[in-house]
């Protein structure tokens, strides 16, 4: 359940530790470009403390939706689901799901980086958190890929 939309920020304000080292990472691998090759990304040079909340996103088009390449075993978590495998369409919550889809379609219309910051409640746990989407292009000119890292910025009952 969310709490409010999210709040779009600049990438440069990001504050979250975490959230400042994934986007270093991905700043080092993108270059000029508007992001790194898939193939370019080791998820094993991330941190510890960041791994466990990354996810990578296919962009699939026509029609245009998202499958979770890989689902962070704290989202799984969270979520109390590992969407490894599956699209975004099948999120059951329609309001998260609708929330998810618009914030990966700005990164994909953007072609950049995109932060936000987002408060929910989980399977009874409210999250507050900083959300980094960063684009990885396979051609240099689409996004085919979106990397995701969420930084906890407070947890509650």
């Amino acid at each position: 359940i969310l709490s409010g939309a999210p709040v779009v920020s600049p990438v440069a304000s990001a504050s979250h530790p975490d959230t400042k080292t994934a986007l270093a990472f991905w700043r080092t691998r993108a270059g000029d470009g508007i992001g790194p090759a898939w193939r370019e990304i080791e998820l094993l040079e991330l941190p510890a403390s960041v791994a466990p909340r990354v996810m990578v996103v296919d962009v699939i088009s026509d029609p245009l939706d998202y499958r979770y390449r890989f689902f962070g075993t704290w989202h799984a978590a969270c979520h109390k689901r590992d969407m490894t495998g599956r699209r975004v369409s099948e999120y059951p919550d329609p309001e998260y799901r609708t929330v998810i889809s618009d914030e990966y379609s700005a990164v994909v219309m953007r072609r950049g980086p995109v932060l936000s910051l987002l408060s929910m409640t989980l399977n009874h746990v409210h999250y507050d958190c900083e959300i980094l989407r960063l684009p990885l292009s396979d051609d240099g000119t689409a996004v085919s890929h979106i990397l995701v890292v969420e930084s906890l910025i407070a947890t509650g009952p």
